[in-house]
């Protein structure tokens, strides 16, 4: 099942969005819900669980979209899909402080909704499905792979950054590297590793994550580190 909000003030603009939701979900035959609400106020009185998918009204009077957008990031889950729609393209930086990167422009095109509803979907489906297994102090942990923010390793003492929380595990970099390049981390450092998605900016040899922590990037790395964490905010707009 496939949750899906729009958050639209304008009453066309809604029964657009949800026509051409019925359409793609219809052809793609996934199970899904639709919850309309005609203001950030209101979805905020009645905030909704499991959600996988918003669609937020940027310029609604009230909370406009980028404020219910950092409100969600407070209150929800990584996982969640954020999709803005706009006449204009002048927030599109400001959609990165919340992880959101995705843009559709109206007067808004099926083809489009389409496009980022499938890579939604996609992203989801991988988000929910992988996970690593820690042996902490006697005790398997199963972790989730997208909660990760960083991991560091001091002799060989590793600590896994999470969301929620650390573990602490005796393991190699090199052993880890091979096992989550393929999910978006890079080796910055010789003593770390971050994950991609979580970097909200790059300063000189230091990137700095959504929850403020800052993590070392070696002179030798910062080029490459800076190239993929771009290319990663160029692949998701």
């Amino acid at each position: 099942m496939l949750n899906i909000v729009i958050c639209e003030d304008e009453i066309e603009q809604q029964e657009i969005l949800k026509d051409y939701l019925e359409q793609i979900l219809n052809e793609i035959d996934i199970k899904y819900e639709i919850l309309i609400f005609n203001s950030g106020e209101e979805l905020f009185k009645i905030y909704p669980n499991n959600i996988d998918i918003f669609l937020l009204d940027i310029q609604m009077d009230g909370l406009n979209g980028m404020e219910v957008a950092r409100k969600i990031r407070q209150i929800d889950k990584k996982e969640v899909e954020i999709i803005f729609t706009t006449s204009l393209i002048e927030y599109i930086q400001e959609g990165y402080e919340v992880r959101a990167y995705r843009y559709l422009l109206k007067p808004i095109k099926l083809e489009d909704l389409k496009k980022h509803i499938i890579l939604c979907i996609e992203e989801l489906t991988k988000n929910k499905e992988s996970y690593i297994a820690v042996n902490e102090k006697n005790n398997t942990c199963k972790v989730k792979i997208s909660e990760i923010t960083y991991i560091e390793i001091q002799k060989r003492e590793m600590t896994i950054h999470t969301i929620n929380e650390d573990y602490t595990i005796n393991s190699s970099m090199s052993k880890l590297e091979n096992e989550l390049s393929k999910y978006n981390f890079y080796r910055c450092h010789k003593s770390f590793m971050v994950n991609i998605d979580f970097i909200k900016n790059i300063k000189q040899y230091i990137a700095i994550l959504d929850n403020k922590e800052e993590v070392p990037i070696s002179r030798y790395r910062f080029k490459e580190t800076k190239s993929r964490f771009l290319s990663s905010l160029g692949r998701i707009l």
